[in-house]
C-alpha cells in the first residue's frame, strides 16, 4: 500500500499533492493515530472552513494493509474527518512535520513563488485562527442558519440561491469535487471548475486582480465563461441572477463568495464544507470588509445569470 499526501491550501485551484514511496508511506503511518469515528451531526465539532491552509489529506491506494486508516482522511486541528465521520486525533503536528521535511518533493504550484517559504506561516495562521473560529461557530451558527432560510425580505435578491449547505456538504464526493467557483455560481460540475477553462481562456496569472498584458486573470476567465463584471456595484443584488465576489491571494490563489437571499454571503473553500462565516468566525455582510486572510485583493462583484454561463 502507498499513500498520497495533499496539503489543503487552496480554495479555487487544485491543491499541491504527492505520492509517497513505500518507505515514506510506512514512516507516515507510524505518526498517525486517532480515536473512534462517529457520524457527523449537528452537535459534531465543525470542520474549520478557513481561507488558506486547513490541514493535510491522506489517501491510500493499492493493497490495503491491516491498519484501519480510511481511504481518504482529512487531518485538521484535534480531529480527523472522513466519510461523513470524525474522530479525535492529535496527529496533525506530526504529519505537518513530516510534510515540511519533504517539502522539496512537492512540485511548486505554478505562479506561487513563495509556496515553500510561506507554508509554515500559513500553518501558524491556521493554528491561531482555528480555535476562535470553532468557538464562534458554536455560538452563532444555529441562528445564522435560521436567518438564511427565513421568508425573503429583500425583493431584489429573490433570484439568489439559498445556501443549500447540506447539498454541498453532506455528500463527500460532491464536497470534494466542487470548489469555490462551483459554489459561487451555484453550478455543480464535479470537475473542480476553473475560471475560463470551459471557454479556452483559463487564467494564466494569479499575481493580482489586474495582470500584465498578454496574461489572463481569474476575472477575465470568468467573464469568458459568461459571468458579468460589475466594478461599480456596491454590494447590491442584480436582476436577474445573483451576485458573486472575486478575491485573490496574490501569487497564490483566487476565491469566490456568493450573496444569499437574505443579503448575507456564504462561500466554500476548495474541498472544505461551505460556510456562512469569515476567517474570524463572523457573518459576512460584505466580502470587502470580511476577514479574508491572505486573499487581500478584492477584485470585483460579478453577476451570474442562470443558464447564460458555462463552467468546466
Amino acid at each position: 500500500m502507498q499513500l498520497s499526501v495533499t496539503i489543503d491550501l487552496f480554495s479555487g485551484r487544485p491543491n499541491p499533492s504527492m505520492v509517497l514511496s513505500d518507505a515514506d508511506s510506512k514512516a507516515l503511518l507510524k505518526r498517525i493515530s486517532f480515536g473512534r469515528f462517529k457520524k457527523l451531526n449537528e452537535e459534531s465539532e465543525p470542520f474549520p472552513s478557513l481561507l488558506g491552509y486547513r490541514g493535510i489529506i491522506i489517501e491510500q491506494f493499492g493493497k490495503k494493509t491491516a491498519t484501519n486508516i480510511l481511504l481518504r482522511s482529512h487531518y485538521t486541528m484535534d480531529y480527523v474527518y472522513a466519510d461523513n465521520m470524525l474522530a479525535p486525533s492529535k496527529s496533525l503536528p506530526d504529519i505537518e512535520s513530516f510534510v515540511l521535511d519533504r517539502l522539496n518533493l512537492f512540485e511548486e504550484p505554478k505562479g506561487f513563488r513563495s509556496f515553500k517559504r510561506d507554508l509554515k506561516r500559513r500553518i501558524e495562521y491556521f493554528w491561531e485562527k482555528c480555535p476562535r473560529w470553532r468557538d464562534r461557530h458554536r455560538k452563532i451558527y444555529p441562528e445564522l442558519l435560521i436567518d438564511f432560510y427565513k421568508k425573503i425580505r429583500f425583493k431584489s435578491c429573490y433570484c439568489a440561491p439559498l445556501p443549500d449547505l447540506a447539498a454541498w456538504n453532506t455528500n463527500q464526493d460532491i464536497q470534494w469535487d466542487n470548489n469555490c467557483y462551483n459554489y459561487g455560481t451555484n453550478y455543480r460540475t464535479d470537475t473542480y471548475a476553473q475560471p475560463g477553462e470551459a471557454t479556452g481562456s483559463k487564467y494564466t496569472d494569479l499575481s493580482a486582480c489586474s495582470v500584465p498584458a498578454g496574461e489572463i486573470s481569474a476575472r477575465m476567465g470568468a467573464v469568458s465563461d459568461g459571468l458579468i463584471a460589475l466594478p461599480s456595484n456596491n454590494n447590491t443584488c442584480p436582476v436577474p441572477g445573483h451576485l458573486v465576489a472575486l478575491v485573490v491571494a496574490p501569487d497564490s490563489d483566487y476565491h469566490w463568495y456568493r450573496k444569499g437571499r437574505n443579503g448575507k454571503w456564504s462561500h466554500k473553500m476548495g474541498w472544505s464544507p461551505a460556510t456562512l462565516l469569515d476567517d474570524s468566525g463572523n457573518p459576512i455582510n460584505d466580502p470587502r470588509t470580511a476577514d479574508r486572510g491572505d486573499y487581500t485583493d478584492f477584485c470585483t462583484f460579478m453577476q451570474v445569470i442562470h443558464g447564460r454561463f458555462k463552467i468546466k
